[in-house]
């Protein structure tokens, strides 16, 4: 049989739970702007009810119920939401990585352009178009060769700024790196948290906004996957391999590649094993390190080894102002006797041949020898400078022109780029759309927020009055009940 006081617990359960309800209202309200944070519900049901039928049960009719508790604080999340926005994120980021690296790559080139080597190049095939017209002009002569210093220190230029952005994007690595670790860490920390506080049988909803939070991050920097076991605590795995298993990490290292430039590879602390990176913005950096820039390297490299060989070929048959043996370079060779020439010639060490830079005259305009004794013999001769005009409207790498090679090579970047930017933004699109959904299940809506404050306010109220309620009568009993006749 239920106790004289049975209502005043009823009330007082109802008391406490409209409160946790505003509790938890209340702190879903103060987080409304906090990055991660999800929105959470005090999930309430009916007590157990009184009394069980049995052979002893109080005459009455059927149970009675005892009232209301929290069941739990629930947080309000989408695993498979969570999942789409991680892998979606992930290949956002890779793709802004290399739209990033391309526009820094159209800004190195930077064509069309006054100062571009197109322009260069042109300038430097005019110089040697006059020096035919005029071949015993010194000041003409001079032209030729400041030109060709200037095409020669413009592709040692560009090489040495692809270089350098390699070297950036090889130090961003590293420092991609030490924060996955970072974060690998702070995930560790948090599961061994969660744990100790849900085998209590307590919902840890905070810190699970802040590890998912910490996952979100980490999906940003490199394709993981996700598993979370009976205890609430995640193993998150790169390439099938664990990051994080429970409160334990398994860190990764980038360590220099002698192979590769010095360039770094990623590798796993434990056992020295390869990293596979599938996608995501440390991958993104990785291509642009490995695959894209070296691209435009060699390319560039292709064009200053014809350059090179192509015009000391036709130079070297020439003659100079008084020059009666000819056989002289334009630009250095290099070595002619390395067993890798003429690969051994490249953008970062082309250069003006010293003969060239020590004496004018020993630029071959003239396709027949000089006279030492006859000076000025050839001086009207400038038949070789036309050669080395006619170079430049030769099929010389396949069958293009150097001009045309180059700009084959400007346009391809500039697909890349714009290829890399239309990706960037379809992916920054879903990405958007993903999140927005996202929002509409965990987000807060303060709007939501006030009526639930004011439903569960007036429950509060409610109960309230039946406490209120129940004291009257308590004190009829207590106090007025059998007074009469005394």
């Amino acid at each position: 049989m239920s106790s004289t006081f049975f209502g005043l617990e009823i009330g007082r359960k109802a008391l406490q739970v409209q409160q946790t309800a505003l509790n938890v209202t209340g702190h879903n309200i103060a987080n409304a702007n906090t990055t991660g944070f999800t929105r959470q519900q005090a999930v309430m049901s009916a007590t157990k009810p009184f009394a069980m039928p049995s052979y002893n049960r109080p005459i009455g009719a059927g149970q009675i119920g005892t009232g209301v508790e929290v069941q739990e604080i629930r947080r309000l999340r989408d695993d498979f939401i969570d999942l789409q926005v991680r892998q979606e994120i992930n290949k956002f980021t890779e793709w802004e990585e290399k739209q990033d690296a391309l526009q820094k790559l159209e800004v190195i080139f930077n064509e069309p352009s006054e100062s571009g080597l197109r322009t260069v190049m042109d300038q430097f095939w005019e110089a040697w178009q006059d020096l035919s017209r005029k071949p015993e002009l010194e000041a003409v002569r001079k032209t030729v060769r400041e030109r060709g210093i200037t095409l020669a220190e413009t592709f040692n230029h560009l090489d040495r700024q692809l270089s350098e952005l390699a070297a950036d994007i090889d130090a961003s690595v590293k420092i991609k790196v030490d924060e996955i670790n970072n974060i690998a860490g702070q995930i560790a920390t948090l599961n061994d948290q969660i744990v100790r506080i849900e085998v209590q049988d307590d919902n840890a909803n905070d810190l699970r906004d802040k590890r998912d939070l910490l996952v979100d991050e980490l999906s940003k920097s490199v394709q993981v996957t996700v598993r979370e076991d009976e205890y609430g605590s995640l193993r998150v795995s790169i390439g099938g391999r664990a990051l994080v298993s429970g409160a334990n990490t398994f860190g990764i290292s980038a360590v220099p590649n002698p192979g590769n430039n010095g360039y770094t590879e990623l590798q796993w602390d434990a056992d020295g094993s390869a990293v596979m990176v599938q996608s995501g913005e440390l991958k993104g950096m990785l291509d642009n390190r490995d695959n894209i820039v070296p691209s435009y390297r060699d390319q560039l490299d292709e064009m200053a080894r014809t350059v090179v060989v192509e015009l000391n070929t036709v130079h070297a048959a020439g003659y100079g102002l008084d020059d009666d043996v000819g056989g002289i370079n334009f630009f250095d060779p290099i070595d002619p006797l390395d067993p890798t020439y003429p690969n051994n010639i490249t953008a970062a060490n082309i250069a003006v041949d010293a003969a060239i830079m020590a004496d004018l005259d020993n630029i071959a305009a003239a396709s027949t020898p000089g006279d030492p004794l006859d000076l000025g013999a050839n001086a009207g001769d400038g038949s070789n400078a036309i050669n080395i005009v006619g170079l430049k409207h030769r099929n010389l790498i396949g069958t293009a022109t150097v001009d045309d090679y180059y700009r084959g090579m400007i346009a391809e970047l500039g697909v890349q780029a714009q290829e890399a930017g239309r990706m960037t933004d379809n992916q920054e699109l879903l990405v958007s759309q993903l999140e927005n959904r996202r929002q509409q299940v965990s987000g807060v809506s303060l709007d939501e927020e006030m009526t639930n404050m004011i439903k569960f306010q007036h429950a509060y109220n409610a109960a309230a009055r039946v406490v209120t309620a129940m004291d009257q009568m308590l004190e009829t009993i207590v106090n007025r009940l059998g007074l009469v006749g005394r």
